[in-house]
């Protein structure tokens, strides 16, 4: 049996540990997008503070992969899969045959049709090359204009705070808020980043974003006009499902999975922040995201791969820590 595994995040990684777990002699290849070693994306904004170090960063080293017997291919872009041959090729042309696939490749936040033309201005905040990028910056950051309603938007201001960076923060709601389970404080959300020194701007929307010397400016619908020396900006979540693009795998935005993480296709499985997973209390199907959930789904889908038969069981929050605050939100949203 070989399995082939795309996306070498937590939910590809325990995926593949699961399977050899079951399966002692199958193949096993594990193909990343980044040149890194597997590490904790949930900690990253820690690692931009310099409050945790390379050894807290990956969790993974080559001895775990060699002792494994698993192929670990980074750097390597699936550009293509051929579902009826199954095969799947990757950037440079090699075509790399399964037995079973899992999709694994995650998600990031992205910016619709109006910030679209400005994406050169605009900073990312999803990956460890994001992160090494801004910390090489950091001595000639001291002004960011931050725009997201998500909660890596929450996370990304909290570390900028952390390192004293002066923070604008654009916003289309009346008032900042969050998707938080602990309604009394998400209701205080908004006075309690103003009382750490966040400047607010409600219900605008960044529209034009242009470089003035070393420095960039912004301008709202409402004829704000901002400058900063780092602007973030985010619109909604992207899963990265462009592999599957010609294929007959059934999505929305992203991979439609039942509660066994199987696609709409035999053999092929998808877990983490690449999928969509149906969610009884909300009666539809809602992208999941959060380290937890993608670790778990990719252990119930590494058994399902092998020959087991396990249902994944919906976990309907995440629990995340702001500013020394230890919060929960949901996972919907």
């Amino acid at each position: 049996m070989k399995y082939v595994i795309v996306g070498a995040g937590i939910a590809g990684v325990t995926a593949a540990k699961t399977i050899r777990n079951i399966d002692k002699t199958g193949e096993i290849i594990l193909i990343g997008k980044e040149q890194y070693f597997p590490y904790n994306r949930y900690v990253l904004t820690e690692y931009l503070c310099g409050l945790i170090e390379d050894p807290q960063l990956f969790y993974t080293s080559p001895d775990f992969f060699n002792e494994l017997a698993i192929t670990f291919r980074k750097g390597q872009y699936v550009k293509s899969i051929d579902c009826s041959k199954k095969t799947l090729k990757l950037f440079h042309n090699e075509v790399i045959p399964y037995d079973r696939l899992m999709l694994a490749t995650g998600g990031c936040s992205s910016v619709g049709s109006v910030l679209r033309p400005y994406t050169k201005f605009i900073q990312r905040y999803c990956s460890l090359e994001d992160i090494l990028l801004i910390k090489k910056q950091l001595p000639d950051i001291h002004r960011c204009i931050v725009s997201g309603e998500g909660l890596s938007t929450l996370d990304l201001m909290c570390g900028l705070r952390n390192l004293n960076k002066e923070i604008i923060y654009v916003t289309r709601t009346e008032k900042a808020g969050f998707p938080l389970i602990e309604s009394t404080f998400g209701d205080q959300i908004h006075e309690f980043l103003v009382n750490k020194g966040i400047r607010i701007i409600c219900e605008d929307r960044i529209v034009f974003i242009e470089k003035k010397d070393s420095r960039y400016q912004a301008v709202t619908f409402k004829g704000h006009e901002l400058t900063g020396d780092m602007i973030f900006a985010s619109d909604h979540y992207q899963p990265n499902i462009k592999c599957i693009k010609d294929t007959p795998i059934e999505r929305k935005t992203g991979i439609l999975v039942d509660l066994h993480l199987k696609t709409s296709l035999h053999d092929i499985y998808a877990a983490g922040d690449c999928v969509e997973i149906y969610h009884p209390g909300v009666k539809d199907y809602w992208i999941n995201f959060g380290w937890p959930n993608a670790l778990k789904q990719g252990e119930i889908a590494g058994k399902n791969m092998a020959g087991q038969i396990e249902e994944y069981k919906i976990s309907d929050v995440i629990v995340f820590n702001l500013m020394g605050k230890s919060l929960t939100a949901r996972w919907w949203e």
